[in-house]
């Protein structure tokens, strides 16, 4: 018996030896604003798995530049989640590791979003998945629809149709205000402008975000019907200078009709003000259609990470795919990675999520290399675009420079 309890003890010991040798830990950078939900689900992993997922927070603004650098010094982490308009730029610079056959071998393959698998795509090898994404959609009062003589329950089909609504809530007077659309943002700008031109089947750059194509009939349209709005008094005053706090709590205080807004509209709304009735709706064309923004996170692995920190990184991958973990996500962050969950992700949730949760496959973001310049600097063409466009005089002048500095950025950073 001695020898037979001996021989066991060292079996349990080898096999107890092997699991913790082959055990892996593999890191992985975030943006400070997915830190909690990224850190949740690797708590869950951790505790079902051998092997060990690390998760950093890293500012959003200090994302792009620290994981370049490190990359530059042979220093990355394993992996990182990262705002998905960056990811042509990282795997242009050979930055990211090549995961397409993992990607088209998923059994939830054609269940992810379209733009975040498109964004992630270059030179027709895949090198990300979706982790936490979100859409823009616009939300509307539904008492001052009501108040308006407009019906609440029809949502504006068009942009033609949120033109004539604004107008409409706008002339209730007592500073009541039809439009709120954030201007002085480019982040918010592609966020909740772009999808009018996305909608009507036109874009602002071409398919491979090397050419720029500003000056689309979509994008006049476009314009003059902002151009109506503005005329009329229907924008409120500080769409032009505000950020997006200051939109939600305009649309808050039951004085703007239609907030062009994202995902989390729902959740915020009901939450922290449940006293305001609403109701979302997709962004239309000027003359129908749909679209959104495709927001969000995208998971990539690092170029040339180790075979097994790679395995663990793409284990993760199905670990948080899985039907059970979407249902976290959802509670944690508003929407799920997957396209097809609707009936668990939601089942406990405010049904007004599945607006954007519906649209999220017709959505698209902007592909390009130089995403910063073009779109999100305060002092570039896309915000100068609109300022002059919406706000100014010369509609034609301000398209032409447009056009003209899209073009020069493009010659300039493509790849």
């Amino acid at each position: 018996m001695p020898k037979t309890r001996h021989a066991l003890t060292a079996a349990l010991f080898l096999l107890s030896s092997t699991v913790m040798a082959s055990a892996e830990e593999a890191s992985l950078w975030v943006r400070t604003s997915s830190e909690a939900v990224l850190k949740g689900l690797a708590e869950r992993y951790n505790a079902a798995r051998p092997d060990k997922i690390t998760v950093t927070a890293i500012t959003a603004e200090q994302m792009v530049p620290k994981l370049g650098a490190a990359l530059a010094a042979g220093t990355p982490p394993d992996g990182a989640v990262l705002d998905l308009i960056y990811l042509p730029t990282f795997a242009a610079a050979e930055g990211l590791e090549d995961i397409t056959d993992f990607v088209k071998s998923r059994p939830y393959a054609a269940a992810m979003s379209p733009s975040h698998i498109r964004l992630a795509t270059y030179e027709d090898k895949i090198y990300g998945v979706p982790a936490l994404p979100d859409a823009s959609i616009i939300a509307y009062n539904t008492d001052l629809f009501a108040k308006a003589g407009l019906d609440p329950a029809k949502a504006p089909a068009s942009l033609t149709e949120i033109a004539a609504d604004a107008k409409a809530i706008t002339a209730l007077g007592n500073d009541t205000y039809g439009f709120y659309f954030v201007a002085n943002s480019g982040s918010w700008l592609i966020y909740d402008f772009l999808p009018h031109i996305w909608a009507a089947g036109a874009d602002i750059l071409g398919e491979d975000g090397r050419t720029a194509t500003v000056d689309t009939p979509a994008l006049r349209e476009t314009i003059a019907a902002y151009r109506d709005m503005q005329a009329a008094k229907a924008i409120h005053p500080t769409s032009r200078s505000g950020n997006g706090n200051n939109a939600v709590e305009a649309f808050a205080s039951g004085k703007v009709g239609i907030l062009m807004t994202g995902s989390y509209i729902v959740n915020l709304l009901t939450s922290k003000y449940p006293d305001v009735k609403f109701a979302v709706a997709p962004i239309p064309g000027p003359s129908g259609g749909q679209s959104s923004f495709a927001g969000g996170d995208t998971l990539a692995l690092m170029a040339g990470v180790d075979d097994e920190k790679k395995r663990v990184l793409l284990d993760f991958v199905d670990f948080y795919m899985s039907p059970e973990n979407q249902v976290y996500v959802t509670k944690e962050s508003g929407m799920p990675s997957r396209t097809d969950l609707a009936a668990e992700a939601y089942s406990g949730f405010d049904k007004r999520n599945i607006v954007a949760y519906d649209i999220l496959p017709k959505a698209r973001t902007p592909y390009t290399f130089s995403s910063d310049e073009l779109f999100v600097s305060r002092t570039g063409p896309f915000v100068n675009l609109i300022q002059e466009a919406v706000f100014g005089e010369d509609v034609d002048g301000a398209i032409k420079k447009a056009q003209d500095e899209f073009t020069r950025i493009l010659e300039r950073t493509n790849p």
